[in-house]
């Protein structure tokens, strides 16, 4: 009786499995991020070349050492502007309760 009050009360949902996460994060970047950030998280998307600040070049060593996942995550969510990054950088607020999806692009971020 409690999950189903929780769904019909409160909108709680069941978190997705690791490979819903993942999945999705996947989407996620070749729908969202590919534009600027490029394939390969260069920083060389096609929409690249028309904003003043040329995206973050993900495979950047120096850069990669420097910040934290945490903070990451907050810009994958919040968007540049609030966190004193470029403002073109988007927010993704429909992701604010996808921890594990924002997790995965996290990953995909360290990875690229």
């Amino acid at each position: 009786m409690r999950a189903i009050a929780c769904i019909l009360l409160l909108g709680c949902r069941t978190p997705p499995s690791e490979r819903e996460a993942r999945a999705t994060a996947e989407q996620i970047w070749n729908t969202r991020c590919v534009n600027c950030h490029g394939p390969s998280g260069r920083g060389d998307g096609p929409g690249a070349r028309l904003l003043s600040v040329r995206p973050r070049d993900f495979s950047d060593p120096n850069w990669q050492s420097r910040v934290d996942d945490a903070h990451l995550a907050r810009v994958i969510v919040e968007g540049g502007r609030p966190l004193g990054l470029d403002a073109n950088m988007a927010a993704n607020p429909d992701l604010g309760h996808q921890p594990e999806v924002v997790r995965h692009l996290v990953e995909m971020i360290r990875g690229r």
